[in-house]
């Protein structure tokens, strides 16, 4: 037995990932930490570059549109290893050139926004590359956008595939993240094997026997007794004396009293910019709203990108690169390494241990 799980690890370090959209690199970091060899990352960011050279120089990169990627030029890379699993997160604002709709209509929705197509790419490659398996990520607002034409469309293109796949929105505080997260996961393999999702190990009234929610404190309470750090990223915002003030009337877990604001401090509540944070419970959905993260719990700032990047489960030797906002940018929009790796390993137990039932041709 020992030998068959030796042989299985050793097979698993020949399985190849590629990363389309990797961002600041949460989905690639998680199957690399499961054992997966990262073939390939890819992104139309200078930024991202930059970061993703600074922490994974021995990781190839290519910052091009992906509209003028292939599978041949993703081949150069790779040489003979195959695609074992395809992972990414394609934009989709704006996106409305599937489903049910007309020539004239797509065509002026995509000269509005060229970021209309890229899920179309996404899909593309994964009948170029024909990956066992294929991860897509995305914003819970999919699901509903174009009143549902949207994700029709998805699994209308899917479907011409021949992939089998699922679509679930999951919550990233069920899987340990300190942080309220909701985001659209969709699954897809050709090896006949079921969709399953990885269970749920957290919840917020322990139901099932299931651990608690983690609160957010404990991954940034070092942080509030420790100077600022540029090189560490970590440096608060440099806030008006008036917002200071607001930050001040914000009750720990609370938002700012926009009704009881005396006159000269009176804003309109924008986001989660005048929401704070609660010792006691999972963070806000980490997403930098006009320039600034959620107000700290106990502090009359808000989070540095250190801070989002603990609570977005980011190991502390990643350092983003850019300024503060683009650091902001990387660290809200990926996904939570710790949940990367819980997504990972339960495809490499798929991959490792249960044959191939019916395996079929992308194309």
């Amino acid at each position: 037995m020992k030998y068959k799980y030796l042989f299985m690890e050793e097979t698993l370090k020949n399985m190849v990932v590629v990363d389309l959209f990797c961002g600041a690199g949460g989905l690639h970091i998680g199957f690399e930490q499961a054992g997966f060899k990262i073939g390939l990352c890819a992104d139309n960011n200078s930024l991202v570059e930059r970061t993703h050279k600074f922490n994974f120089p021995n990781i190839p990169f290519t910052n091009k549109d992906i509209r003028n990627i292939n599978s041949e030029e993703i081949y150069g890379v790779l040489g003979e290893s195959e695609v074992d699993v395809l992972i990414g997160g394609p934009p989709c604002q704006g996106f409305s050139t599937i489903g049910k709709r007309s020539s004239s209509d797509i065509e002026k929705r995509t000269l509005k926004d060229e970021r209309n197509t890229l899920v179309l790419e996404y899909i593309r490659l994964i009948n170029e590359l024909q990956p066992k398996y294929f991860i897509m990520e995305n914003v819970k607002g999919i699901l509903t956008m174009d009143k549902g034409m949207f994700i029709e469309g998805i699994k209308e293109e899917l479907g011409k595939t021949k992939y089998k796949f699922g679509i679930k929105l999951i919550n990233m505080a069920d899987y340990g993240v300190p942080q309220m997260r909701e985001r659209v996961f969709i699954i897809g393999n050709r090896l006949g094997h079921e969709i399953e999702f990885p269970p749920k190990s957290h919840s917020q009234n322990e139901e099932n026997g299931l651990l608690p929610w983690e609160n957010c404190w404990k991954v940034i309470e070092d942080l509030s007794t420790i100077e600022e750090d540029k090189e560490f990223n970590h440096v608060p915002l440099k806030h008006t004396e008036k917002n200071i003030e607001r930050y001040k009337l914000i009750p720990e877990g609370g938002r700012l009293p926009e009704d009881s604001l005396p006159p000269e401090l009176y804003r309109k509540n924008f986001g989660n910019t005048y929401k704070r944070l609660s010792r006691t419970n999972p963070a806000l959905t980490m997403v930098p709203g006009n320039d600034a993260f959620p107000i700290h719990p106990i502090l009359n700032r808000s989070l540095t990108v250190r801070e989002a990047a603990r609570i977005q489960t980011f190991p502390d030797w990643m350092i983003f690169q850019g300024n503060r906002r683009q650091q902001g940018h990387q660290v809200g929009n990926a996904v939570p390494p710790m949940f990367s790796k819980i997504l990972a390993n339960h495809i490499k137990q798929k991959l490792l241990i249960e044959e191939p039932k019916t395996l079929v041709s992308a194309k």
